[in-house]
């Protein structure tokens, strides 16, 4: 009896770790996936350059240093299309592309963001205040509902050296991989 009954302790002690094994790992990989799918994506915080006709404050002369998530400045009009490193990978600066080639997004509008901003986060919902409302015009014109709004703003640092200048814009959507526009949008 005493043989018998330690083959039978070894063996569930044997399943026991088994089975701890399996739902330890089990844990990691619920863990991993879970990381992977929160990870957010880059936010767009360029600002393009007012044209000379409207009373927009010019961006300073002055490059400015490279800071995170913001992309290098290109200057937008309205009716321009682009792409993003916010939704094509393998960009890390906008670009300008044809609105009857695929791309990004199109510029709706220009709008000046108004001075005393104290940080980042006033900027980014200044930025959301003033076009959402142009953006929802623009919206309405189109035939495609799946469309997102956008807005390219400047950072703090560019804010404070004189980028006032947001960029409205409607994408195909707001993520990596979302489906791209194929056509200008209707006016």
């Amino acid at each position: 009896m005493g043989l018998s009954g330690g083959f039978g302790r070894l063996r569930r002690s044997r399943v026991g770790l088994a089975l701890t094994l399996v739902a330890v790992l089990a844990a990691v990989a619920l863990v991993l996936v879970l990381a992977l799918r929160s990870k957010p994506a880059p936010v767009a915080r360029a600002e393009p350059s007012p044209s000379p006709s409207r009373s927009v404050p010019s961006p300073s002369p002055s490059p400015l240093p490279a800071l995170p998530n913001t992309f290098s400045y290109i200057s937008l009009q309205p009716g321009d299309c682009f792409d993003s490193p916010a939704f094509t990978r393998t960009l890390d600066r906008l670009a300008k592309r044809s609105c009857t080639a695929p791309h990004d997004a199109e510029v709706t509008q220009l709008v000046a963001l108004p001075g005393g901003l104290a940080d980042y986060p006033a900027i980014l919902q200044k930025a959301v205040e003033l076009c959402s409302p142009l953006d929802a015009a623009a919206y309405k014109k189109q035939s495609i509902k799946q469309l997102q709004y956008y807005e390219l703003y400047p950072s703090f640092a560019e804010y404070q050296g004189g980028r006032h200048t947001v960029t409205c814009a409607l994408s195909g959507g707001s993520y990596q991989g979302a489906p791209k526009l194929t056509a200008p949008l209707a006016r």
